[in-house]
């Protein structure tokens, strides 16, 4: 026998599956929720910082932008080499940040002179002056920037002279003169300055720590020395129309946030222009944005589940403990259905559902035993009555006749134990009077009423007189003893056995049927008269018939044509008349028991089976 699951177990599970269900909506909307807010956050946070990190590198270059413009503006008012030298060298002495300096003026020679000094705490910083510019490609490629935008301008990062390991930027400053009309270049002082603290800044500028800050000068990247790393976003820039956009945006000098990469690789980037026409960027990866976030969410749902694991066991103990009570009532209940009646009911203290429960199984328990009391009385007084009703049966069977002669058969089957049906017959010489009767009603009322009828109809057979004042003498007998207001169909003959001349009275019956053996079967039409028992002072009116010799009479009861099947469709006097006119009925030398059983079984395949609602009566009589 497979085992069942506690009713504890199953409902602790529900109870888990339920918690958990909500446990994990809920754990997914607060991770939808806070990614969304903590990437928010984290674009704003990223984004303040980068405008920051802007305003702290634009300031110096602003200095520098100051100073070479002063410097500028001397030597435009002092056009002296000397001079020119002596300023530039004071800059790049003055000015900590300014590691050297030039000023290009036009020359024929094409002569370059630099000079360098050393400063109190050892850095070598120079400065020099520039005759000709076509032999240096630098000067080269200034001038060209000049003759373009004929304004102040920062270079792109170069490596210093002298130091090739340094990397420096320079602002160029030109100088213009009007000479005849014309704005002709004089001269453009440049000041060089380290990039080495301005990576340092994009260094520091590191929200999460594989964050990367950089500024973009042109072609060149500050923040950047990568050079697998510098061939590798190229490449992802060459192959993505996205980033292709993205990188011209920069250069536009538009300030924004996009979303770039895919997979575990996506991230945003923050930018933001310089006042130099340089752009400031940062990238940082979502997977470090929320790396915190996901830890966090990753020990809720460890805690989750301990916690759940910890509720299932605690729900199933608390519901085990509740439902102790069931569990005894449950035996208790198993235990009286076995016949246990007196069987201990567990106690319950608590005043709820339970104490209901246990004050309804008292009820029901001592319901069983008062009416297993009852059922015993009764029972007894059943089988008594039952005793009682087979002994009136086999009375009332006693009553019928069974020593048939060779053209009489009779046949009678009651509904229940008894019933009101009847029938007899008596031979007096050459007469044999003959009757068939339905009391109204069935069981031991219609039972007594038929054994008064028949005890009238044997006083008064073999009476000289008349069918209809036999039947009155009758009606009177039924009648004094009726006070139950009861009534009988009665169908009673007399037949001649000689000439085959019949008399008859009907009281309320059936027609009989008339089978002659040379003509079609036939109801027999009878005057209405009332039934017996009713009317003590009625007056009945007697008929007579010559039959042929073999004309068979069969005579029956409602039980027969009203017989029922379950679809509630009836015999009826159709097939009643059929069957008469069959083979069997009509030869005369069929004995009539066996055409009293024909009919019995016709009914019988008829109803299917269906339970006999009303008593059966079958007689047949050959004359």
């Amino acid at each position: 026998m497979k085992k069942s699951k506690s009713f504890s177990r199953r409902l602790s599970s529900r109870i888990t599956i339920f918690v958990v269900i909500i446990f994990l909506i809920e754990m997914i909307v607060v991770d939808l929720m806070s990614t969304k807010i903590i990437a928010e956050e984290a674009t704003r946070s990223t984004s303040h910082m980068l405008h920051g990190t802007i305003s702290e590198i634009e300031l110096p270059l602003g200095e520098v932008e100051i100073a070479t413009q002063t410097i500028s503006a001397l030597i435009a008012t002092m056009p002296d080499n000397d001079y020119a030298s002596r300023i530039v060298r004071q800059a790049v002495e003055v000015d900590s940040l300014i590691c050297g300096g030039s000023v290009i003026y036009p020359s024929d020679k094409g002569s370059r002179a630099s000079m360098s000094y050393e400063d109190s705490a050892g850095v070598v910083h120079s400065y020099f002056l520039i005759g000709g510019w076509k032999e240096d490609s630098w000067v080269e490629r200034c001038i060209a920037m000049v003759d373009q935008v004929r304004a102040p301008f920062w270079v792109e990062p170069y490596k210093a002279e002298g130091n090739r390991n340094l990397r420096v930027t320079a602002y160029c400053h030109p100088i213009f003169r009007e000479v005849d009309g014309d704005s002709v270049l004089y001269a453009i002082v440049t000041t060089e300055l380290p990039v080495d603290w301005i990576e340092r800044k994009c260094e520091a500028m590191r929200p999460y720590p594989n964050s990367l800050t950089t500024i973009m000068c042109g072609h060149s990247v500050i923040g950047l020395r990568d050079s697998v790393l510098i061939a590798k976003m190229q490449a992802a820039i060459a192959e993505d129309e996205n980033l292709q956009d993205l990188q011209e945006n920069m250069k536009k000098g538009e300030d924004s946030m996009r979303r770039i990469g895919s997979g575990r690789n996506v991230g945003y980037i923050v930018y933001g222009p310089l006042h130099n026409g340089w752009v400031a960027s940062v990238i940082c990866q979502y997977k470090e944005v929320l790396y915190h976030s996901s830890l966090m969410h990753a020990n809720l749902l460890i805690i989750g589940l301990v916690v759940i694991v910890l509720l299932y066991f605690i729900c199933r103990l608390a519901i085990q403990r509740m439902t102790t009570p069931i569990t005894q009532l449950s035996d208790a209940a198993l235990r009286m259905a076995k016949g246990d009646l007196n069987t201990r009911l567990p106690e319950i203290k608590s005043n709820d559902e339970m104490q209901h429960l246990h004050d309804s199984f008292v009820y029901m328990q001592n319901s069983i035993t008062e009416y297993i009391d009852e059922l015993k009385t009764t029972t007894a007084a059943n089988e008594r009555m039952e005793s009682e009703l087979g002994v009136a049966r086999n009375i009332q069977m006693g009553m019928l006749h069974t020593d048939f002669p060779p053209n009489v058969a009779a046949l009678l089957v009651p509904a229940k134990e008894v019933g009101g049906d009847l029938y007899d017959f008596v031979q007096k010489g050459k007469y044999l009077y003959f009757t068939i009767g339905d009391v109204s009603g069935k069981g031991v009322p219609a039972s007594l009423m038929m054994a008064i009828t028949r005890a009238g109809l044997r006083f008064v057979a073999g009476m000289e007189q008349t069918m209809d004042k036999l039947l009155e003498r009758v009606n009177v007998s039924v009648t004094d003893t009726n006070s139950n207001e009861m009534f009988v169909t009665l169908f009673m003959g007399r037949i001649n056995l000689e000439t085959h001349h019949m008399e008859y009275c009907n009281a309320g019956h059936n027609p009989i049927i008339v089978v002659p053996p040379d003509s079609e079967p036939y109801f027999l039409k009878c005057k209405p008269n009332l039934a017996i028992g009713l009317f003590e002072d009625f007056v009945y009116e007697a008929e007579s018939l010559d039959l042929s010799a073999g004309t068979r009479l069969v005579l029956y009861t409602d039980g027969v044509n009203e017989a029922e099947r379950a679809d509630k469709s009836l015999f009826g006097n159709d097939r009643l008349l059929a069957w008469a006119g069959s083979d069997l009925v009509r030869n005369t030398a069929t004995p009539d028991k066996e055409v009293v059983d024909s009919l019995y079984n016709k009914v019988q395949r008829f109803t299917e089976g269906n339970p006999q609602n009303d008593d059966i009566t079958i007689m047949s009589i050959l004359v």
